[in-house]
């Protein structure tokens, strides 16, 4: 009489597939959380540059500021953040409505903008 025993444990092959498994959940777990940490980067870069946009828009009201064509440039400070500023103006078709894009930077050299604005200007 012959008494067989069964084998217990995993083949390679299945070993071999679950680390793949595991590898490819690993895989877009990190990426996951890479999207999530830029995300969180890009919301902290661009809060104080939207205060520092509602700054321009009440100096402007105050003001009552209106814009020569072409470019000028400035800085702001708010809540303790400096801001620089670019503001483009060009002519519409509308005599007294002017097109601006407004471009915010976080740095003095204004070589990226982090957002920018397009605004529409009337005279006060």
């Amino acid at each position: 009489m012959s008494v067989r025993h069964a084998q217990r444990g995993f083949t390679l092959l299945e070993v071999v597939v679950a680390l793949f498994i595991l590898a490819l959940i690993a895989v877009i777990v990190a990426q996951g959380v890479q999207q999530r940490v830029r995300i969180a980067e890009s919301a902290a870069r661009r809060a104080p540059l939207l205060l520092c946009a509602r700054e321009f828009e009440s100096r402007a009201a105050l003001d009552h500021y209106w814009p020569r064509l072409g470019t000028q440039q400035g800085e702001l400070s708010q809540a303790g953040q400096t801001c620089w500023w670019r503001l483009t103006v060009s002519a519409t078709p509308i005599q007294r409505l002017r097109q601006g894009r407004l471009a915010l930077y976080d740095d003095p050299a204004r070589a990226h903008p982090v957002l920018t604005f397009t605004l529409y200007l009337a005279p006060p």
